[in-house]
């Protein structure tokens, strides 16, 4: 397990002078995900950094929180509405009968 030293700390310091995730320093200082979103929480309880944004994950909801050093107004989550779900789910669907219409040609063409 590493400890957090001054080395890490300077690190983590300077990562978020430009904005970064927990995952960020954690690659960059070898501490465990854990304690790095440990030191961020308290850093953002203490207002000693805040949210200037989010990554997004692979279904497109805002997942991970990109944190910068200064005090500032949190950035919420963008939220879609339902209506906007509903149309992304309703275009994946044609998208799948498509490509399956598609993969049933292609194999029927080697038969």
């Amino acid at each position: 397990m590493i400890k957090m030293n001054e080395l890490l700390y300077a690190r983590m310091i300077r990562m978020l002078l430009d904005g970064c995730t927990a995952y960020d320093v954690t690659n960059e200082t070898g501490l465990h995900i854990v304690t790095t979103q440990s030191y961020l929480r308290a850093l953002h309880k203490e207002k000693a950094v805040h949210v200037i944004g989010w990554l997004k994950n692979s279904r497109g909801a805002d997942t991970t929180k990109i944190f910068k050093i200064g005090e500032g107004e949190d950035k919420p989550r963008t939220i879609m509405t339902r209506a906007e779900i509903a149309k992304r789910y309703k275009f994946k669907q044609k998208l799948r009968k498509r490509m399956q219409r598609e993969k049933s040609i292609i194999e029927g063409g080697r038969a």
